[in-house]
């Protein structure tokens, strides 16, 4: 049974308000187009609950404290698009995925060259399903090959006994007076197109196993559409978010400490330089400079993909985290290279006669707000150059 108890869905589309229902086997369930957001959530995808208790066959999955058990989620894309849920115990989980993928595959080779046996292979995937046990299973009526299928339907009226099948209502076609004349003649394929259309499916009906997406029981971790390079960590606790998410990405964050000591130290270092006998030592702490910021940008657009994730639920609070982060590294990080700058001042006699080093520090106040300031506008600027260099082409 998949039970959400007064839980706070945090997607679009869901209400703000808390939500409960429950599902089980024995029939199978239906879920009607005005609460989609139900089925989305139960994809385990740009999903997430703020508070409420989610439990699947007596499992709480969230909140939990327990690490005993672990959630994946597995696509079939075959000639019938079914989602798979599982919760299994942790140790197992590397296993069971690997069972489930070898055995799915095995039925790649099938024939289809007629209705029987196309309809054989759906029956197949559904034994194989059933022999699996998931914790429960998702079928969207609008999904390519989902739709209209009356032999999809009779296995999920054969299996809704022993499996937990969520189905998504279909929606319903436009009646025909609702259809442009000019559309309506452009969907009417031609003999070819026909032909081209069935070669083409004929190609992508293999099963395709879709990667597993996981996440630990004592919170819920959704993918985004685009991977972040960060690993961000969400539960009820925002407090223990932020200091788990640096635990978790140590190496990230200080990779922002040495580019920033490099910028701030030689800007500093190099007008004086240039009043001394050792002018050529500008040359490599220009290039330096030049580096350091470079690399400071490509690291800054790496880890902020999701301030152009226009359908990520947690943006708002993966930047905030990350701006924490980068904003106590970078100060640390200019901090350091002033340190840096006075030793430098202090020990190098050629510099302690120096007076005043205003190009310096005007240089490095300037340099230092960009670097602050990086992760608000490069991912976005990055992304419009991109899009520009592609309509150019």
């Amino acid at each position: 049974m998949i039970e959400l108890l007064e839980g706070i869905i945090l997607s679009k589309g869901a209400p703000k308000e808390p939500v409960s229902f429950s599902l089980d086997k024995g029939k199978a369930n239906f879920i009607s187009l005005e609460e989609t957001y139900k089925f989305n959530f139960l994809k385990l995808k740009n999903q997430a609950l703020d508070k409420g208790t989610f439990k699947i066959n007596d499992i709480t999955i969230f909140p939990n404290e327990s690490d005993e058990n672990s959630l994946f989620f597995l696509q079939v894309n075959s000639l019938v698009k079914i989602g798979l849920c599982f919760v299994v115990p942790k140790d197992q989980k590397k296993e069971k995925v690997k069972q489930v993928q070898q055995e799915l595959i095995t039925l790649r080779d099938l024939p289809l060259t007629t209705k029987e046996e196309e309809n054989a292979k759906i029956a197949a995937i559904f034994a194989k399903i059933n022999e699996f046990l998931p914790s429960y299973i998702l079928i969207d009526k609008n999904d390519d090959g989902n739709k209209d299928n009356e032999f999809l339907d009779e296995q999920i009226n054969q299996y809704a006994e022993v499996i937990n099948i969520i189905v998504l209502e279909q929606k319903p076609e436009p009646k025909a007076e609702e259809i442009p004349t000019e559309e309506k003649e452009a969907e009417v394929p031609t003999t070819e197109e026909k032909k081209e259309e069935e070669i083409y499916s004929d190609e992508i009906i293999d099963l395709n196993i879709g990667e597993v997406t996981t996440s630990k029981v004592d919170k819920i971790e959704y993918e985004s559409d685009k991977e972040d390079f960060i690993v961000f960590t969400f539960t009820k606790n925002h407090g223990k978010d932020v200091f788990t998410t640096f635990k978790n990405n140590v190496m990230v964050f200080f990779s922002f400490l040495i580019p920033t000591i490099g910028v701030i130290s030689f800007l500093l270092l190099s007008p004086l330089y240039m009043q001394t006998d050792n002018k050529v030592l500008v040359i490599p702490f220009s290039i330096t400079i030049a580096v350091c910021f470079i690399l400071y940008f490509i690291m800054t657009i790496r880890c902020t993909g999701f301030y152009i994730n226009k359908k990520d639920p947690f943006k708002k609070k993966k930047i905030l985290i990350f701006n924490i982060w980068n904003f106590l590294i970078t100060v640390l990080g200019v901090g350091l290279g002033v340190v840096i700058y006075i030793l430098f001042k202090t020990f190098d006699t050629d510099l302690k006669a120096l007076e005043g080093n205003t190009i310096g520090i005007v240089l490095s106040i300037i340099f230092g707000a960009i670097l602050l300031t990086a992760n608000f506008y490069s991912s976005i600027l990055f992304n419009k150059i991109k899009k520009l260099f592609r309509k150019k082409k």
